[in-house]
């Protein structure tokens, strides 16, 4: 560790834990107040200096166990509701959520969406733990995570393995869809996916916004037709009606993707999603039973049981 860096280190504990004054610290360092901000910053900024809140005294406990029991979850965290990114605050919450549970060696299958992407992107692992992400289809994009005590670069840092499916969501027909399943690098990654330790996944809706039709592979055409379907919302890009059973469409055969049902065997799925424009889509999935534990906003979560 370099001299700067332990000084960086000796400030932000005199300030954050001892409760020191920038001045006391100045002082008793000899160095200028200006000195001691400017470290301060870099602390905050190099992660050095992490906040979470802690939401306990705030949390309506009926309200969680409620939906609990109506919906035999694991657990629920509920995030306040925000008018602004909200999407930002569920994925700071949901990566919070999983730095929490990390330990050694610890396996993570990350699904597919914009949910997902941006959980990732605000993570922040110890070096001190080896960690492997594994993508649970294709079309997966992987965000860095920051790592608290290192500045090496995540690809090529020993403690960051990552297995990204190398195929696309969705192939142009059923067949090409089989082939690439069977190949050997994409057949080893769904072999790896039951030994997870924790499973983060989001929920989409039926709607013109959803990361599917963002990304091209479907319309809005035929996101209606879906719809009029029964369609309520998809998991890993298949779609499912207000009871959780799986809609019988071609589309799904086109996937390279984990099939949903696995996820009930899955150790730990953890999903994140919010908006009342998501809600029916939550209810399917809970009603499913295809997730353990839910991340959601509270008004999502008060609407759960009406």
């Amino acid at each position: 560790m370099t001299y700067e860096s332990s000084l960086i280190i000796k400030i932000a504990w005199k300030y954050y834990i001892e409760g020191m004054t920038q001045n006391e610290i100045a002082g008793s360092l000899n160095l200028s107040r200006m000195k001691v901000i400017k470290y301060l910053d870099i602390a905050k900024s190099n992660n050095i200096i992490q906040f979470k809140i802690n939401l306990d005294p705030f949390v309506d406990i009926d309200l969680q166990n409620k939906i609990k029991r109506h919906y035999h979850l694991q657990d629920i965290y509920i995030v306040p509701a925000s008018n602004e990114k909200p999407l930002d605050s569920l994925t700071k919450a949901a990566a919070h959520y999983i730095e929490d549970r990390i330990t050694s060696d610890t396996m993570i299958n990350v699904g597919y969406g914009q949910a997902v992407s941006r959980t990732l992107g605000h993570l922040t692992i110890s070096t001190k733990y080896k960690v492997t992400f594994v993508s649970l289809s294709g079309g997966v994009k992987f965000y860095i995570p920051t790592a608290i005590d290192s500045a090496s670069d995540y690809y090529t840092n020993p403690n960051y393995n990552h297995y990204i499916m190398p195929a696309p969501l969705l192939a142009s027909t059923e067949h090409l869809a089989k082939q690439l399943i069977h190949e050997k690098p994409i057949k080893k990654i769904f072999e790896m996916i039951p030994y997870s330790t924790i499973t983060i996944i989001g929920i989409g809706a039926v709607n013109e916004r959803a990361t599917i039709v963002k990304e091209g592979y479907l319309n809005t055409n035929e996101m209606e037709i879906f719809k009029s379907m029964g369609a309520v919302g998809d998991l890993l890009s298949q779609f499912y009606d207000r009871n959780g059973n799986v809609l019988d469409l071609p589309l799904h055969k086109q996937l390279v993707s984990t099939d949903i049902h696995l996820l009930k065997s899955l150790n730990h799925v953890v999903a994140v999603a919010g908006g009342l424009e998501k809600r029916e889509a939550i209810i399917g999935a809970l009603k499913g039973g295809y997730i353990d534990v839910l991340i959601t906003d509270e008004v999502v979560a008060k609407s759960l049981i009406e």
